[in-house]
């Protein structure tokens, strides 16, 4: 019998989130921008001073959505670990919500190993495995370090519990 420890334990990159990064870069000079052009065409006496009062606090308004948005995303990003045990693969997920996930290994069918060039520059990937598993067929283990050597010790540690389970794959 295996000892049940964790031999892997992972989280994603926040590289995940650098499109809302990239949309909060943008987003600064246009709130600016429009701050301006509010305080600049803004006509008075038209509308109440309360919609008024609104209307030039809109960039702000937007930039605290914005901000919280961001918050969320890498919160999200964060609350994501990966366990590999010799028995199973645990996916840990939520902020609020937590839900954990659990694929046996002898479920495990094949392996995909992708790298994006962005990714490869920070020594990042994404280990896709296919399981026949009901719930789980495809699981993603996305922007992790070194995902050749988590497929290296995955891939064991499947062969190993199929052997002790006397699985065997059928087509």
């Amino acid at each position: 019998m295996i000892e049940n420890t964790t031999y892997i334990k992972c989280r994603p990159s926040q590289l995940l989130n650098l499109g809302n990064f990239l949309l909060i870069l943008v987003l600064i000079p246009l709130l600016f921008r429009l701050d301006g052009l509010i305080r600049e065409k803004l006509p008075g006496g038209f509308i109440s001073e309360e919609f008024e009062f609104h209307m030039l606090y809109l960039p702000v308004y937007l930039g605290i959505i914005a901000g919280v948005n961001l918050v969320y995303h890498i919160l999200r990003v964060r609350c994501i670990r990966y366990e590999i045990s010799p028995e199973e693969l645990e996916y840990h997920s939520g902020i609020f919500y937590r839900k954990h996930e659990y694929i046996e290994l002898y479920r495990v069918k094949d392996y995909q190993v992708d790298r994006p060039l962005l990714y490869r520059i920070f020594g990042l990937g994404n280990l896709i495995i296919n399981t026949s598993d009901k719930t789980i067929p495809v699981f993603r283990m996305k922007a992790i370090r070194n995902p050749e050597d988590i497929y290296t010790v995955l891939r064991a540690f499947v062969e190993r519990n199929r052997r002790e389970k006397h699985v065997y794959e059928v087509d």
